[in-house]
């Protein structure tokens, strides 16, 4: 018997060998390093793949995210054994990790070990390596953004090489920092090393763009690209939300809405598998069809049975009826419901559809014709996809008003969206302690990337209301219901503030604007009667669609804050402009193609967003207008959006809208439609020149209107302004 035992002992203590020696010759370790590493890549199936294009020669500074206990152990037992490790106080005295302590030098952390650098430094430069340990924060307070300073002016001075370290996974162990009630615990869970290639301060700041950052601001972003590219490869938004379903429970409530129905991960993907089953009877794989539902539970499980059929979504809603693409074929098949069509009074928008040549096909009738067998299996089978797909693959068609007029769809893939997810999360501080209000209609980007596919991916869930335009109930809804976070629109955000009570939003932490600038009297509303600051964000169709976002502890008022990790951006000087220059970005979440169309959206990997922006030293992004809302005024070009900052700075409680009238002799007037009822030019002149507004800016024509025209998300409609401006008024003589 104890022979038995011995053998069995000494074969698995020769396994053990064998695989350190295996670990030793792949990582370039040595052999107590890989002796103490194979029971942490066995346990944890550690992928450290990306540990090889990390490799290089001192010296070096490994910027590693620190999420849990385990992560000293993991990287004591894989970076350089010459490499000097600073600890926290905790993992500097844990007695569990001593054996990896004594892998290589380790000091614990102090204040004085980040600023008072000289000894650091000249190790650095002495070919050395420092591991340092960053809190695990997408958003670091002030105290923990010191570290960030001190750690790139060491880099700097030494010319040290950077590599930025992130463990998918690790904040999911059972001794994480971030609270279980945030973050799922899983005993075992799958670790993936994220290294980035390494780079010295000076070419991060390099490669931040024309502008560039400050050194503090370089290392921080390329800490969150860590994080952004430790998602691995693409995968399809199915996958991606089953994955989510796996990780934070199939029980979890994820979905709810206002109407009382709630749909756990394996509730809706249950949905999702019997709609499916239905939905791949429509037309072949790959075709486009039509989405046409509110917000709510039932959308979301439509959604994913489409995904889930290998059909691409068409996000569709009141007044985005896409009749010409319609026509043309490249939409067959709608699907809507007969009590959404009847609420939102759309009968004759699906009698034009209808017209055009599309087949309505109602949600009722699909849930109607489904059979008991046809349900059990949807609850048997609710992990199994109908067909597959690539991450390359289109998943959806969001439509935006073209400049020739109709609508225009824009084809995003599933990795489009799945990226602008992550890039969202690397930036903000999310967890499933969260609940996200959905207002905004999932036709739009915003709506569905922020409403939709980031909850479902990052386990937050999402209270889905049907329509923005309650603006008194959704202050209710808030008050009671309490989610944490609200995307929304300026004047959606204006109109919630002056309908609600003082007490309503207190359950909010964050709150995001985009879609339109956010106006300083929306600021100062939310911050006056609420205490509430607002984030501004920016982004467009095209790019899945946030590009820049400011965030808690990395915000400046009065811009759309910083690109968002993964992003890259260029400017070019625009004709006649004396301000601002021209946005170009790069990314992996900006789309390649329109729906129906052969002109490109990517020119060389790179997207013109129209925008004309400023950016500062530390990077924040100030929109100053758009290419195509620029005036030819006096043989000056100036954006049209100068003359609504400039009437909201003289009459900040109403709400503006400016555009430019091409005149015969191809030069613009500048015509501002405003809801002040006492609207005067002569009032506006007097005070725009003592305000410091460009001269040119100052509109030719003001006109007073009852209430601003908009868009179903709350957007100004300018189609709508110009329109009137061409209605027989007689321009010349206006206010």
């Amino acid at each position: 018997m104890l022979l038995t035992v011995l053998s069995i002992v000494a074969g698995i203590a020769a396994l053990w060998l064998a695989f350190a020696v295996f670990l030793m010759n792949r990582q370039a370790i040595s052999l107590r390093q890989a002796l103490l590493y194979a029971p942490l890549k066995l346990a944890f199936r550690v992928d450290d793949s990306s540990l090889r294009a990390a490799q290089t020669d001192g010296p070096v500074i490994y910027a590693i995210s620190h999420q849990s206990g385990v992560d000293p152990a993991l990287m004591l037992s894989v970076l350089p054994d010459d490499t000097l490790h600073i600890l926290d106080e905790a993992s500097s005295r844990t007695a569990w990790l001593e054996p990896w302590r004594e892998l290589a030098r380790t000091i614990a952390f102090k204040a004085q070990h980040v600023f008072v650098s000289r000894r650091l430094t000249r190790r650095l430069k002495a070919k050395g390596r420092l591991a340092v340990y960053f809190p695990f924060d997408a958003e670091p307070d002030v105290k923990s953004f010191r570290l960030y300073r001190a750690v790139a002016k060491i880099a700097l001075a030494a010319d040290a090489k950077v590599v930025p370290i992130y463990i998918r996974g690790s904040s999911h162990l059972p001794g994480a920092y971030e609270p279980a009630a945030k973050t799922p615990r899983k005993l075992f869970p799958k670790l993936r090393i994220m290294a980035m290639p390494p780079r010295t301060i000076d070419e991060l700041v390099e490669a931040a763009g024309p502008v560039g950052v400050t050194t503090a601001n370089a290392l921080f972003d390329r800490v969150a690209e860590a994080r952004f590219f430790s998602q691995g490869r693409p995968k399809t938004i199915f996958h991606a939300v089953r994955s989510a379903a796996l990780l934070y429970g199939a029980g979890r409530v994820i979905v709810e809405d206002v109407a009382g129905e709630r749909l756990t991960y394996r509730g809706l993907l249950a949905r999702a598998r019997m709609l499916s089953g239905k939905l791949v009877e429509i037309g072949t794989a790959g075709d486009t069809v039509g989405q046409l539902l509110p917000n709510g539970a039932q959308s979301f499980a439509t959604f994913i049975a489409l995904q889930s059929a290998g059909r691409v979504a068409a996000m569709m809603g009141p007044g985005v009826g896409p009749l010409n693409l319609v026509r043309n074929g490249a939409i067959r098949t709608i699907i809507t419901s007969r009590a959404h069509v009847e609420k939102a009074r759309l009968a004759g928008e699906i009698d034009a559809l209808t017209q055009a040549g599309a087949r309505i096909v109602y949600i009722e009738d699909i849930e109607a014709s489904l059979t008991g067998v046809d349900r059990l299996l949807g609850w048997m089978t609710w992990r199994a996809r109908r067909l597959a797909r690539r991450a390359d693959d289109p998943a959806v068609v969001l439509f935006k008003q073209a400049t020739e007029g109709g609508q225009r769809g824009v084809v995003l893939t599933n990795a489009n969206l799945i990226a602008n997810a992550a890039q969202i999360e690397a930036r903000l501080v999310l967890s499933r302690g969260d609940m996200m209000l959905a207002v905004l209609p999932q036709h739009t980007s915003l709506g569905l990337t922020v409403g939709l596919v980031l909850p479902l991916m990052k386990g937050v869930r999402a209270l889905t209301y049907p329509s923005p335009l309650h603006t008194r109930q959704i202050p209710q809804v808030v008050a009671t219901r309490r989610p944490t976070i609200l995307f929304a629109t300026d004047a959606l955000l204006s109109a919630y503030g002056k309908s609600a009570q003082s007490s309503d939003f207190e359950s909010l932490r964050l709150i995001i604007a985009g879609g339109a600038r956010l106006r300083g009297t929306t600021r100062t509303l939310w911050q006056e009667r609420f205490g509430k600051t607002i984030m501004e964000g920016y982004g467009m169709t095209e790019t899945a669609p946030v590009v820049a976002v400011n965030s808690i502890t990395h915000g400046r008022g009065g811009t759309v804050g910083r690109l968002l990790p993964g992003m890259r951006m260029r400017l070019e000087p625009v004709d006649g402009l004396g301000k601002g220059d021209l946005l170009w970005v790069s990314g992996p979440n900006i789309a390649n193609r329109y729906l129906a169309e052969e002109t490109p959206i990517l020119q060389d990997g790179w997207f013109d967003t129209g925008d004309i922006v400023t950016i500062d030293r530390e990077g924040y992004i100030n929109i100053v207008g758009r290419t195509e809302r620029l005036a030819s005024v006096d043989g000056v070009t100036v954006p049209v959006a100068l003359s609504e900052e400039g009437a909201e700075a003289v009459w900040p409680e109403a709400v503006h809208g400016a555009i430019a009238q091409r005149q015969p002799d191809g030069t613009d007037r500048i015509v501002l439609f405003t809801t002040e009822p006492d609207a005067d030019r002569s009032a506006l002149s007097r005070r725009w020149k003592r305000l410091g507004f460009q001269s040119g800016a100052l509109p030719a024509t003001v006109i007073a209107i009852k209430s601003m025209p908009t868009t179903i998300n709350g957007r100004i409609d300018y189609a709508r302004l110009a329109a009137l401006a061409g209605e027989g008024n007689d321009l010349s003589s206006a206010a």
